[in-house]
Formats: C-alpha cells, sequence, structure tokens
C-alpha cells in the first residue's frame, strides 16, 4: 500500500490520517509546527513516527497530503524538494492544484482531496469523515488513487476543475 505522510495535525489530516491507517494504509510520518500537535497525531495513528522537518515527511512518504490551513500551503509546497512521481495533495475545497505548482514542476503529481463537509473539531472529524463526498482535483493516476482512498473511507467522489472550485466550494456551505 501507498505510504502516507502529513504535514499539518489539525482536524482533516487527523481524521484522513486515522480512517485510512485503520483501513491498513500506512501512515509513517506527521510534522506540525505544534511538537504537541505532531505527538498527539502520532498516538492516534498506529506506526507513525513524529518528524523532526517538513522535508523528512516528503523523503518518507509517497503520498504526502498538506493538510495545513490554506494560507500555509504553497509555502511548504515550495520549500521542499520533491521526488518526479511523488504524490503531493492539499485538502483545501477552495483551492485548486495551482497552490502546488512548486511540487508539480519538480515532477510531483499534485491534487485536490477535500472532504465536503465542515468538522467541529477532531473528534468529530474522525467519526465523520467516514462516509463524507470527497470533491477532488487531479490528473491520471492520482486521480485513480482519490477514487481508491474515497472507497476505503466509505465515501462518494465528485471530480471538480480547477475553474469551477471556487463556486463549487461556496455551494458546499
Amino acid at each position: 500500500m501507498t505510504k502516507l505522510g502529513f504535514i499539518g495535525a489539525g482536524k482533516v489530516g487527523t481524521a484522513l490520517a486515522v480512517r485510512l491507517s485503520g483501513k491498513g494504509y500506512p501512515v509513517v510520518a506527521i510534522y506540525d509546527v505544534k511538537p504537541e500537535a505532531a505527538q498527539n497525531f502520532a498516538h492516534a495513528v498506529s506506526g507513525c513516527k513524529v518528524a523532526g522537518g517538513k522535508q523528512d515527511v516528503a523523503d518518507a512518504a509517497e503520498l504526502v497530503f498538506i493538510s495545513t490551513t490554506d494560507d500555509f500551503i504553497n509555502p511548504v509546497a515550495s520549500e521542499l524538494k520533491w521526488r518526479a512521481e511523488q504524490m503531493v495533495v492539499h485538502c483545501s475545497g477552495a483551492n485548486t492544484t495551482a497552490l502546488l505548482e512548486p511540487a508539480r514542476k519538480q515532477g510531483a503529481l499534485v491534487g485536490v482531496f477535500h472532504p465536503g463537509q465542515a468538522f467541529t473539531d477532531k473528534k468529530q472529524a474522525i467519526e465523520n469523515i467516514a462516509g463524507a463526498t470527497f470533491d477532488i482535483e487531479a490528473e491520471e493516476p492520482l486521480l485513480g488513487k482519490f477514487k481508491e482512498l474515497a472507497a476505503a473511507l466509505d465515501g462518494f467522489w465528485v471530480e471538480v476543475k480547477a475553474a469551477d472550485r471556487a463556486v463549487f466550494h461556496v455551494a458546499e456551505e
């Protein structure tokens, strides 16, 4: 199975990691600017290690979720070294893959995997992410991986093109 890594230990990242780990996906690394958040994430996800830095997550994982707040997605994508064919994903519903252009320029496959619902806290997110509808933006082969992840989460998916993302996101709320 694809090794997953997370940069950002917020509600969405934590819920995805806990649920996907429970479905057999190895979550190998987490980094967060708040060490306590990273530790709590790692304790909730079997086999996950707290990384010393963001690059350590990128080096360890085949698919990296940048699950930070929107303002940090592009800076994270810009400052890291990515591998050709590595998968780099953000979870922002309002933003396109354009935020990940620095990773794409290095040969990474980039996409958006956004659960189309709001979460009040991490516990509620972990409980309710299963069965969600994910709005996804990616090209093959990453698009197929997203469909696989949505199915593993007992969820559904809808493909949203970049030009439609902002309007779609407003309609979700």
